[in-house]
């Protein structure tokens, strides 16, 4: 389910999509949303998109070719949705990644949770999941002055920080929670808490308000403000000296609130740094806390792999060991996760931290007519030979996002034999899948593949096979209408139908010999007599199943003959 929510200041925009556009209603909405205005900044926020449909992307490109003077700032969560939007020229800020940018400049000491009506279940989910380490927490809720308050009971069943009850000229520790009393003012002074009893600020004692600035002062560059949902405007005058102070501050989505108030009117102020909805406010408070040395045992691999498998289905145990250990090493630290047993933990526990994992896993390295000088002996000895056939049936697995597919049937065009192919391209990851679907490329790609299209023997201009408008280009639609993509692993150990051509480049490199064995034996089954398998230059195999014989030996070309 896809839920779109705008946000106006004075001189902005703020469009918030939560959800994927998976129908045409969630898309003509956003294309409603995403209209200029009197604002001279639009922002767009994407929470959970991992790729944009087309015609999304179509939209947000010619908003900014046709709207000069409006600024557009996209943010995106997901490191796979920024990575596609930069390769296509489109700008985005990165939420999580950037998040991280300076954190060892920035060391932080502290961090102040903020919030009144409703907040109280978002403080403990928050508590939760924040693994304990040498900061100092910080809680201010409004309660009732004659009603006790039983937060730091119940928390101190759920956390792994030590809750202290407060008193006046408390001192303060790492490791600790400090909650702010009914009835007083929370004030830090030079590592101690001082209570009050003064006058209540913007209605409320204890106050947001006094405990944030206080706290600013104290900390400055070393502290997380965070206001979560309530009503009212208690805290968001102090987001000014927060800001003065350099610390980071975080204000709840008021989307992902019944009580908006608290964080609209912090948001009004200019002075917030980030807005996330729950789930990412505690996934970004969690990934700062200071590291421990990362370390990754073979047999704990093992183990952790095969809890994989059983988890999720995806079976990562004949995977290159030292190739696992670099890329799981690689997603721990993206996400400041050193201990190996702890990151196990998360990610049977975590979908979107296994999406991270799978995505890094998944090696996406492509362009057109990739190793041109294969391609031309394809042209010149291979489809030549598969002419004389009524059908052409084609296999790219490992398809990636689509180019080797797509340069497929510009060799075929070329010799007019497109209109009898039909090309089926798979991968693994869903998401190159997606964007393969999409066909949309950047004018940056369409120039390197140039070279590489005039060795493989190309007749034509290669930018003559897209529609090029507003600095991206799409594949035309004769092409793409021959290829069928669609998601599939190599460890399907059945074979699904007969092929006359196989592509499978620089995919096996990563696997060890059995499942190479396997993948090479799971081809042989998937081609027709005299059928052709094209392996990547890359690819170190021990060895060939019964049947193939050498057909091109540079290009890795096989002929299968029994």
């Amino acid at each position: 389910m896809m839920n779109i929510h705008s946000l106006e200041t004075a001189k902005s925009r703020h469009i918030s999509v939560q959800g994927n556009m998976q129908f045409q209603t969630d898309k003509d909405e956003f294309f409603a949303e995403l209209k200029p205005g009197s604002h001279s900044v639009v922002e767009l926020t994407f929470f959970d998109a991992r790729i944009l449909p087309a015609d999304v992307l179509t939209c947000i490109k010619s908003f900014i070719a046709v709207n000069k003077t409006i600024k557009l700032k996209i943010n995106v969560f997901h490191r796979y949705l920024g990575s596609y939007l930069f390769l296509l020229g489109i700008p985005c800020h990165i939420m999580q990644q950037h998040s991280l940018e300076g954190r060892e400049s920035k060391k932080i000491r502290a961090i102040a949770l903020g919030g009144s009506a409703g907040s109280l279940d978002k403080i403990m989910q928050i508590m939760a999941k924040l693994p304990a380490r040498d900061i100092s927490v910080f809680i201010v809720q409004h309660v009732l002055e004659n009603e006790p308050n039983y937060l730091g009971e119940i928390l101190q069943r759920n956390t792994e920080f030590t809750v202290i009850t407060v008193a006046d000229k408390t001192h303060i520790k790492p490791g600790c929670v400090y909650i702010a009393p009914p009835g007083h003012h929370m004030k830090i002074d030079h590592g101690r808490i001082r209570l009050t009893e003064g006058e209540k600020v913007n209605f409320a004692r204890p106050s947001i308000q006094i405990t944030f600035e206080t706290l600013a002062h104290e900390y400055k560059s070393g502290l997380i403000a965070v206001l979560l949902c309530g009503y009212g405007e208690d805290g968001s005058s102090a987001f000014s000296l927060l800001k003065q102070y350099d610390a980071t501050t975080i204000i709840e989505d008021p989307y992902d609130c019944e009580a908006q108030d608290l964080p609209l009117s912090a948001w009004k102020t200019g002075n917030v740094d980030y807005k996330f909805p729950l789930p990412e406010l505690v996934s970004f408070l969690a990934r700062i806390i200071e590291p421990e040395e990362l370390k990754i045992d073979e047999n704990e691999l093992k183990h952790f792999l095969a809890d994989l498998n059983e988890h999720y289905g995806y079976d990562y145990r004949h995977y290159s060991v030292q190739s696992a250990i670099r890329r799981i090493t690689r997603v721990m630290t993206d996400h400041h996760i050193y201990s190996f047993r702890r990151f196990g933990e998360l990610v049977l526990q975590d979908q979107d931290l296994f999406e991270n994992l799978f995505l890094e896993c998944s090696i996406n390295v492509t362009e057109f007519f990739r190793n041109p000088l294969t391609f031309l002996a394809i042209r010149e000895k291979v489809l030549t030979y598969l002419d004389s056939f009524p059908h052409i049936k084609i296999w790219s697995a490992g398809c990636s996002t689509g180019q080797e597919a797509i340069s497929l049937t510009i060799l075929l065009d070329e010799l007019g034999i497109l209109h009898k192919t039909q090309i089926y391209a798979s991968d693994i990851n869903p998401f190159v899948v997606e964007e393969a679907q999409n066909g949309v490329y950047s004018l940056e790609m369409i120039e390197i593949s140039r070279a590489n299209y005039i060795l493989s023997g190309g007749t034509r201009a290669f930018d003559s096979y897209f529609n090029i408008r507003d600095g991206y280009a799409r594949i035309k639609d004769h092409l793409k209408d021959k290829i069928l993509f669609f998601q599939h692993s190599l460890l399907n150990k059945g074979a699904f139908n007969e092929f006359h051509l196989i592509l499978c480049r620089n995919v096996l490199i990563y696997f060890d010999q059995n499942l190479q064995s396997s993948v090479l034996d799971l081809f042989f089954r998937s081609l027709d007599m005299n059928g052709f398998l094209v392996l990547g230059e890359s690819e170190s195999i021990t060895s060939y199943p019964i049947g193939f014989q050498v057909f091109d030996k540079p290009n890795k070309i096989f002929k299968k003959i029994i």
